[in-house]
């Protein structure tokens, strides 16, 4: 207890430890750091979505004053394709190392580097670039129809199964259920936009490699990168002193970092690159979008006897991000027929990503939407409709949960309702829309400090809900 009450920061004023640097604008973020000799390096663009390049003409770049040169496939230099290894070490969404090839699978794709004394030298020698193509048809359908994968699919984080959860027979019990509901749900693509444009500034020392990024995953990008230049670990160091904002777009690497490291490595000099706005919409991940079907079976009075989720999303040419819209729904509700199943649909588009709440976002949307739907369908309050289905266990396991208080969460909104509706001018009206959310909690090594003998469900979640009135 003396050592719980001399840790214990609950109810205390504290300072965040980077606030002051931020405000003051000591901070510095990975543009901000200049080193002597440093070069600045613009990429050139796919100005298609599909097809090859034909010639790359640079003579009149290259012989801009003060452009060190400009790097296309046949002299940056070998950059090897990394692997991801045990216990999903060196995670890296887009793998096809820059330049591999002369196929172009999407807008935006780099396909050459300028290199300057200056960033307005660098970006002039990028424009005077001349890039011609072989053009093809490039397959950016909105409407998303699952390819023809196999049961057990290789994704960006290992292999996982497309049918991802299923108990009883949900299609026979969907079948003879009462009350139906058939819905099918759209999620856009969504881009992260942090306010800190993505960047790397890379120097050789010898075979020491030294990389300035702002990475929300250090230890992941050393990995990557350590095989991308065929170094052992020790020998790449990343520095992050500050990341601005990043949504999951900066958690793994994108190809611009090691066209900055291979850059460097020919030119001997540190090379700075950052990306541009537009190329953030681009180059940098993206939340996928996602075709839900939700068909749900009940009883009239709401109680849940069957719920099938099959959705698809859509992903990049070469590579296997997995968008995992089927995280909670194996547990979120009691119901003793269930079937959660993904596809997947290839596009001429840079690879999706990570983004705030991946998967279990847009997958919960589509789920919940089905809620209200069904309660508007049964004239209940989908309050109601949600308290008559908690379960009592992790259906999807089988195993308790640690904590959950879901229905607690639901009545405290109630009373938070009838206590400050009013006065903030809220309908008090029945309500007829409600969203909750669920978000996995990471389990990490800790002290025990006492045995426990109950296995518990390691979907740990904090259940907040989200209200909206509708007159």
């Amino acid at each position: 207890m003396a050592e719980t009450a001399q840790l214990s920061v609950i109810g205390k004023p504290q300072l965040r430890v980077d606030g002051p640097v931020k405000v003051t604008g000591v901070a510095q973020y990975t543009s901000d750091f200049h080193f002597p000799g440093l070069l600045y390096a613009v990429p050139i663009e796919a100005t298609i979505a599909s097809g090859k390049i034909t010639t790359l003409d640079t003579a009149v770049a290259e012989k801009m004053p003060g452009v060190r040169a400009i790097f296309h496939r046949k002299n940056i230099g070998k950059i090897f394709r990394s692997t991801l290894g045990p216990g999903s070490a060196g995670i890296c969404i887009e793998r096809r190392p820059p330049f591999e090839d002369d196929v172009v699978r999407y807008y935006g794709q780099y396909v050459a580097l300028a290199v300057a004394d200056t960033f307005e030298t660098a970006k002039a020698a990028a424009d005077a670039v001349v890039v011609t193509y072989s053009k093809e048809k490039p397959n950016v359908e909105q409407e998303l129809k699952a390819e023809d994968d196999p049961a057990t699919v290789d994704t960006s984080y290992g292999p996982e199964q497309r049918l991802q959860s299923e108990r009883g027979d949900a299609a026979a019990a969907y079948a003879s259920a009462p009350v139906k509901l058939n819905q099918t749900f759209v999620t856009p693509a969504e881009t992260h936009n942090p306010i800190e444009l993505q960047g790397a500034t890379a120097m050789w020392d010898g075979d020491n490699l030294t990389i300035y990024e702002e990475s929300q995953a250090i230890v992941n990008m050393r990995g990557v990168l350590a095989q991308m230049f065929g170094l052992p670990k020790e020998n790449v160091r990343i520095i992050t002193k500050f990341v601005g904002s990043g949504f999951g777009s900066k958690l793994w690497p994108w190809t611009h970092c090691p066209l900055a490291v291979a850059a460097a490595r020919q030119l001997g000099k540190p090379v700075k690159l950052v990306l541009s706005r537009k190329m953030t919409f681009q180059s940098a991940g993206h939340r996928a979008r996602t075709q839900q079907q939700v068909r749900l079976g009940a009883t009239p009075e709401g109680k849940l006897v069957s719920l099938q989720h099959d959705y698809v999303y859509h992903r990049s040419m070469l590579d296997d991000y997995h968008e995992n819209c089927g995280e909670a729904t194996s547990f979120h509700y009691s119901v003793p027929n269930l079937r959660v199943h993904f596809g997947r649909a290839r596009r001429n588009i840079g690879s999706p990503s990570d983004m705030r709440g991946p998967g279990a976002v847009p997958g919960l949307y589509a789920t919940e939407s089905a809620m209200n739907e069904l309660a508007d369908q049964l004239k209940m309050d989908p309050v109601r409709l949600r308290a008559l289905n908690e379960p009592k266990i992790d259906e999807g396991l089988g195993i308790p949960f640690s904590s959950r208080h879901y229905l607690e969460c639901l009545e405290l909104g109630g009373e938070w309702l009838g206590r400050h509706g009013s006065r903030r001018g809220l309908p008090l009206q029945p309500m007829w829309n409600c969203v909750t959310m669920a978000l996995p909690a990471w389990p990490a090594p800790r002290r025990i400090l006492a045995p426990a003998p109950t296995p518990f469900s390691p979907n740990l979640r904090r259940r907040r809900p989200v209200w909206r009135w509708r007159k």
